[in-house]
């Protein structure tokens, strides 16, 4: 969904632009902290579309995703789309049943009308900067760069351009003007600027993209500036000469414009001592904030488009490259509960001194856990949210133990766990275990233990009430599994390109009014016959049949009302690949 994916983009960029501006922005190493400011931008825009499950804080992470909505649920206005968020991520679309639109539409308008606007603004200053360009005259200053003469203008640069009017300059003013853009010119500064232009349109909402962008423009100056002087320029002369040519703009400095604070760091930089080596220790702090920022972040690549219409989604989808899945995963109510027997294939739990046969004591019900004759009891099935794991945590710690997460892995989806490591500390020493599926996307047949005054156990399996609880869990879990099953084939399949474009399809937009332009220009449709279409233009592609391989004309009988979806990948080497989702 664009809306969260945005939210974890803002929050991101919002940590590493303080951590910039607080620690870094007036240190002397100009040219690191421009890389800086390009990796705040990649990691702002990247960290949130990449799943991480064995780097960055485990712990941290998992609960930040799990307890954000929460947080946020709470404000009115994005109460709903959170609770959209958490609900229907991996939901197919459904029919709409009305025709009233709900908060999170209207702040998708909202949204696009702002990006809208600041990009059409955007587009004619880019234009006029054009015409300026057209109607001035120009002279090759070297080889690579072109000075525009125009008529009253103040002077600035735009790549390999340099616009300014000559006759409001003297001399050696003129010369270090030109030095100044120059730098600008051959360091391609333009670049930076755009970039961040471009994420303050996207980003207009939040404020440190405006902030970033001040930052980008400030560090360019300074840059610019070191490069003059250390080209044997007076510093004294080029300072006069940047303040003359300032109270000359009209821009600058008597109104309430930037440029006069900006004027008077750019003079403060140049006369700052170079920064000591111990300063690199504010750089490591800055790397390791974008670390931590990884509990900020899911995996939400699989959510990205979700919101977009039906009708632009293929152009947005190609855009985001490896497109998800949203096969819809099983709910089940508590009519539907599969009722089955545990089969247990580890020895049952039983505590020193205890007889489990006993009535349980009072206690506040909390999933996972059972209180037997001072024992506690504790089981985390694959199905275990990680609010329930606190709460498992927090009974642990009544009982004067710590029970800490050392690892937790999801299966890609993030629809149950599929590896977890568990440690327990007491007074007396400590303890750990781990439990894990037979691969990475299936789960965990689950894990549990107990603690008491004797001591604590972990690995076997606890009293039947837990045994049956994680054994429904895993059976549950094991139901998502096969009803993703091609979703993780597709999963598995991409990884093994690397970088690769993928585009879904959906059966809506296969047999939609379009259908006969769409299938003219992706080859993939609904036959007159009501099979499944697939161009010879496809023929050579490796396919499949949900996960098994199939043939061209296989596919092409495949009854249409059984295709939910189709896949088409490409590879590096441009082969194709054809997943065919069927029922």
């Amino acid at each position: 969904m664009l809306i969260p994916y945005l939210m974890k983009v803002s929050l991101v960029l919002a940590v590493l632009t303080l951590a910039y501006r607080w620690l870094i922005q007036f240190e002397t190493f100009s040219k690191l902290n421009r890389v800086l400011l390009w990796l705040n931008v990649v990691v702002s825009w990247t960290l949130p579309l990449v799943s991480l499950p064995d780097w960055g804080p485990v712990e941290v992470q998992s609960g930040f995703h799990h307890s954000l909505p929460k947080v946020v649920g709470k404000i009115p206005i994005l109460a709903e789309p959170l609770a959209v968020m958490q609900s229907e991520t991996f939901k197919a679309p459904a029919s709409v049943t009305h025709s009233s639109m709900s908060i999170t539409d209207w702040l998708l308008i909202i949204y696009l009308t702002g990006v809208v606007v600041l990009a059409v603004y955007f587009i004619f200053q880019i234009g006029r900067l054009f015409l300026l360009v057209a109607k001035g005259r120009r002279e090759h200053w070297d080889h690579e760069i072109t000075v525009v003469c125009v008529r009253g203008s103040t002077p600035y640069s735009f790549f390999k351009w340099i616009i300014l009017d000559p006759e409001k300059h003297s001399g050696s003013e003129r010369d270090n003007i030109l030095a100044h853009e120059a730098e600008h010119a051959r360091q391609c500064h333009s670049a930076d600027l755009l970039v961040a232009e471009m994420q303050r349109i996207c980003l207009w909402f939040n404020p440190f993209s405006w902030i970033h962008q001040k930052l980008v423009q400030e560090n360019l100056e300074y840059l610019a500036d070191r490069a003059v002087l250390d080209n044997g320029f007076e510093k004294k002369q080029y300072q006069y000469n940047l303040l003359n040519t300032a109270l000359r703009t009209r821009e600058l400095p008597l109104t309430n414009s930037f440029a006069q604070s900006l004027l008077k760091k750019r003079i403060k930089m140049m006369n700052r001592k170079p920064s000591h080596y111990l300063v690199w220790g504010k750089y490591v702090v800055v790397l390791a904030l974008i670390y931590i920022s990884s509990a900020f972040v899911a995996p939400y690549r699989e959510q990205i488009v979700e919101l977009a219409p039906a009708e632009i989604k293929p152009l947005v989808q190609p855009l985001i490259g490896e497109v998800i899945v949203t096969t819809p995963t099983t709910k089940y109510s508590t009519e539907d509960q599969l009722e089955m027997k545990a089969k247990p294939d580890k020895k049952q739990i039983v505590a020193p001194a205890d007889t489990i046969q006993e009535t349980p004591e009072s206690q506040p019900k909390v999933k996972g856990v059972l209180i037997v004759n001072q024992t506690l009891y504790w089981a985390i099935t694959p199905l275990t949210t990680w609010e329930e794991i606190n709460e498992i945590k927090a009974a642990i710690q009544k009982f004067g133990q710590d029970f800490q997460i050392n690892k937790i892995q999801f299966d890609p989806l993030q629809q149950y766990i599929t590896s977890i490591s568990v440690r327990i500390n007491t007074k007396n020493g400590s303890g750990s275990g781990e439990e894990h599926g037979s691969n990475e996307f299936e789960p965990m047949k689950g894990y549990s233990g107990y603690v008491a005054k004797q001591g604590h156990g972990m690995g076997a399996l606890p009293p039947d009430a837990l045994s049956k609880e994680m054994e429904q869990d895993y059976q549950k879990a094991l139901a998502i599994a096969k009803e993703n099953e091609v979703a993780y084939f597709e999963y598995k399949l991409a990884r093994g390109f690397g970088p690769h474009s993928s585009t879904t399809f959906p059966r809506k937009l296969l047999e939609g009014p379009s259908a006969e332009q769409f299938f003219s220009k992706n080859g993939i449709g609904k036959s007159s016959g009501s099979t499944l279409r697939i161009s010879e233009y496809h023929k050579n592609a490796t396919l499949y049949l949900n996960t098994n391989t199939a043939t061209f004309s296989e596919l092409n009988e495949v009854p249409f009302s059984k295709v939910e979806k189709v896949s088409l990948l490409e590879d590096n080497a441009r082969r194709k690949y054809i997943i065919v989702y069927a029922r």
